[in-house]
């Protein structure tokens, strides 16, 4: 049976409930399957503060954690960690083609933030012969110039959900999903302090980063 997967990376630095609420909310919308996958090496971002398999674990805890409540089909994928080089978005997706056969319909989700620089990724114009672009607005609604990149894929590419579904690469959509506005960052600061990160991740994880010792001060 042909799956449609929805793939959303990140640091996961740590992984936090808007990560997994988005998760569970692509799940909702028709993903067969969602996979989390962790950077290596980021290219458009400060590197982790936790090892990649402290972050690799972190995100399967969560996981399997959904699953146990009922939301199965969210699932850690390492295969960014077992690359040196930088976690590029077209390299990732040729090589879950590889792993996964052709037949596999792939969908690449981003926020609104990575949407405005999309322009800049690497090999960007290799992008959508791959896989499929879910952006997530955030209840916001940028607009970009006709001539603009973003500009010419809305106009060549945006379709419906329903359609999109259905396709295995060469469509766009954007969602306007108000989803929990949680940062790495600010559960990172809560987490060094000592207390207050509870509900902000999974009780599992917040006893994994205190068995070892994550986030700590330097």
């Amino acid at each position: 049976m042909t799956k449609h997967i929805a793939i959303l990376g990140g640091t996961f630095d740590p992984i936090h409930i808007g990560h997994l609420r988005m998760a569970v909310e692509l799940r909702l919308a028709g993903f067969d399957e969602v996979r989390l996958i962790p950077n290596n090496v980021p290219p458009h971002r400060e590197q982790p503060k936790a090892s990649a398999q402290h972050r690799l674990t972190m995100v399967q805890l969560a996981c399997k954690n959904l699953a146990q409540q009922g939301m199965k089909g969210i699932i850690a994928d390492e295969i960014e960690l077992k690359r040196d080089q930088p976690s590029y978005s077209v390299a990732t997706l040729e090589l879950l083609q590889e792993q996964l056969g052709k037949e596999t319909k792939l969908s690449w989700v981003i926020g609104d933030d990575a949407w405005k620089s999309i322009d800049q990724w690497h090999r960007i114009d290799e992008f959508l012969a791959l896989a499929n672009l879910v952006i997530i607005n955030r209840g916001h609604d940028n607009q970009f110039p006709d001539d603009s990149l973003q500009g010419q894929w809305l106009k060549q590419h945006a379709t419906a959900l329903d359609n999109l579904l259905e396709c295995s690469n060469g469509k766009l959509i954007r969602l306007n999903w108000r989803l929990l506005d949680v940062s790495a960052t600010y559960l990172r600061e809560l987490l060094t302090q000592g207390n207050g990160a509870q509900l902000l991740t999974p009780d599992v994880v917040i006893n994994y980063i205190a068995e070892n010792q994550l986030y700590k001060l330097d």
